[in-house]
């Protein structure tokens, strides 16, 4: 049995996920790309809440920069988004840990390329159950990735 773990996915189309020990599925959030910063502090205190619920106090948090055709603004609103996660993970008392696309996509055999529908097809496969989005089944898998490494 492993730790409960959060992951998240920065991004205005991004979203986060927490695991079990036992690597089921607690909780999944999608963000939206019209949340408000008071949006985003209550996804992240209500995610924080029931993480520490579960006995974790660890997220995994992807570490990507812009990619240049997001031109100026969107990589600015990437940037801010990323910088609440972060801070707002922090200031509910969890952990954060980064990790890189690459790291946990050669960990769980889903090399997306930038195609999100490897990882969508990743999820379905470890969680069949669930109904994916793009937005949530990164997330998910970055869990997976820090639940695993939390196991070792």
């Amino acid at each position: 049995m492993g730790f409960p773990v959060m992951g998240a996915d920065p991004g205005v189309e991004g979203g986060l996920a927490i695991l079990r020990g036992d690597g089921t599925i607690v909780h999944l959030r999608a963000f939206q790309p019209s949340m408000t910063r008071a949006d985003m502090n209550n996804a992240l205190r209500l995610a924080a809440q029931i993480l520490r619920a579960e006995g974790g106090n660890v997220a995994f948090l992807e570490k990507v920069g812009h990619r240049p055709t997001d031109g100026g603004q969107g990589g600015f609103t990437f940037g801010r988004v990323y910088g609440w996660i972060e801070i707002g993970l922090t200031a509910h008392g969890i952990v954060v840990k980064d990790v890189y696309p690459q790291m946990w996509q050669a960990k769980l055999d889903c090399m997306t390329a930038g195609n999100k529908n490897v990882s969508k097809r990743k999820a379905m496969e470890l969680w069949p159950h669930e109904k994916w989005t793009h937005a949530v089944a990164d997330a998910a898998l970055i869990a997976e990735y820090g639940r695993r490494r939390l196991m070792l």
